[in-house]
């Protein structure tokens, strides 16, 4: 079950729920996602998902379902992680596993819910993530979300036989008002 907790036009967070780790396991398993994400090197069990899952929320991180309104479908998820509580500073990343999904704008959508949750709702200062080079889809929808970009590490992941310089990404609680739709 799903529960409206943020929403835009198409799209609403939802809490995570543990039941879902199924379908996140397929999701992360697929080296198409996984690639961009960093961690197709990894095995992802069931059993490691849903304790991923079920210890999320417990650690001071906000990780949300993204579920279309329309049918509420699951899309994908979203979540940030508090890394300076005095400064203000999180860590954003998600990705839209439904393969169907991909290349209609709720990754955009929901990078820009996600992140209005953090500058309206937590009192964000700054969000950063990081994106691999490779991922012109997910730097494309950083930049229409209003993220700029910050810098590069230079050959930060391993992948298909190469190395990959990992983007840095970010915006600012000043740059989201300036922006703001």
């Amino acid at each position: 079950m799903y529960y409206k907790k943020y929403e835009s036009e198409r799209l609403y967070l939802s809490p995570l729920n543990a039941e879902d780790y199924p379908i996140y396991t397929k999701w992360i398993n697929d080296e198409t996602l996984a690639s961009g994400l960093g961690n197709f090197k990894f095995n992802t069990t069931e059993l490691s998902e849903k304790e991923w899952i079920e210890n999320s929320c417990k650690k001071g991180e906000h990780h949300f379902s993204i579920v279309r309104k329309e049918d509420d479908k699951l899309l994908g998820t979203y979540g940030l992680e508090i890394k300076d509580n005095v400064s203000r500073r999180m860590h954003m990343g998600g990705f839209i596993g439904e393969k169907s999904e991909r290349g209609k704008g709720y990754g955009t959508e929901a990078l820009k819910l996600i992140t209005k949750f953090a500058f309206e709702i937590l009192n964000a200062e700054t969000i950063y993530s990081g994106i691999f080079s490779f991922n012109e889809a997910s730097l494309k929808s950083a930049k229409k979300a209003g993220y700029s970009i910050a810098g590069k590490y230079r050959n930060a992941y391993f992948y298909n036989g190469k190395f990959h310089d990992e983007i840095c990404v970010e915006i600012t609680k000043e740059d989201y008002i300036k922006n703001k739709d």
